[in-house]
């Protein structure tokens, strides 16, 4: 990690405690937290996008959906 950068996370006495006893290191396990929301987060930005997109689409003739796998297979 080249570019790092600190953030500062209050928590109460007692939950420290506990977090002692268990045997994680607390700042990968924070990180990996972090960026497994943030990839949640864009997934569900992207299948939002992509929905506007098909409500905008106009939908396809089976028989039009038919000839493209024909032609894709007479390749």
């Amino acid at each position: 990690m080249s570019d790092t950068t600190v953030i500062t996370v209050k928590i109460p006495r007692g939950l420290k405690r506990k977090m002692k006893k268990v045997d994680v290191n607390w700042s990968e396990y924070i990180r990996g937290s972090i960026k497994k929301k943030i990839e949640e987060q864009e997934l569900k930005d992207a299948s939002a996008r992509l929905d506007k997109i098909r409500a905008k689409a106009k939908p396809v003739p089976t028989d039009e959906l038919v000839s493209w796998i024909r032609e894709d297979r007479s390749r």
